[in-house]
């Protein structure tokens, strides 16, 4: 009986991160399709190429392009390694409240705790370590100098 309260919080939690991710991945797949339509009505109204390079170089074919070629909520190399270190605390700090509690509690509860405490103890050392990892490789490779 007592094993219920784990799986039970884990299964919804596993079916709601799945729904998030087809939903995200729907939403993400109808935005790309509206650009892509969009973009293909532009060019259609542009009869030529010479027609089609004017209204590139004019300021608001410039400013038209660039909304229409980024991506909401994409982020640079900083903010991304920023959220996964942050991500990497949270889940650290965490673990170790839950193998302090583990080490509080007795019974049955102790190893449930003492195990789910492993697990996000773990993310969390393995999401700082992967934003090190991130950051070294950015860093050589002059990312940071690229976003300006």
């Amino acid at each position: 009986m007592s094993s219920d309260w784990v799986f039970f919080p884990s299964f919804f939690g596993t079916v709601s991160f799945v729904i998030w991710v087809v939903v995200n991945g729907w939403l993400r797949r109808q935005r790309i399709r509206l650009i892509i339509e969009f973009n293909n009505r532009v060019l259609e109204r542009l009869g030529s190429m010479r027609e089609f390079s004017d209204f590139l170089h004019s300021d608001g074919g410039e400013r038209l392009m660039r909304v229409l070629t980024s991506e909401r909520g994409s982020t640079g190399a900083r903010e991304r390694i920023l959220a996964a270190v942050q991500s990497g605390v949270v889940f650290s700090a965490v673990g170790l409240g839950l193998l302090f509690v583990a080490g509080r509690v007795t019974g049955d509860g102790h190893e449930v705790l003492a195990v789910v405490s492993a697990v996000v103890l773990s993310l969390g050392i393995g999401l700082m370590l992967s934003s090190a990892a991130a950051f070294w490789v950015a860093k050589t490779l002059n990312m940071f100098e690229a976003q300006g």
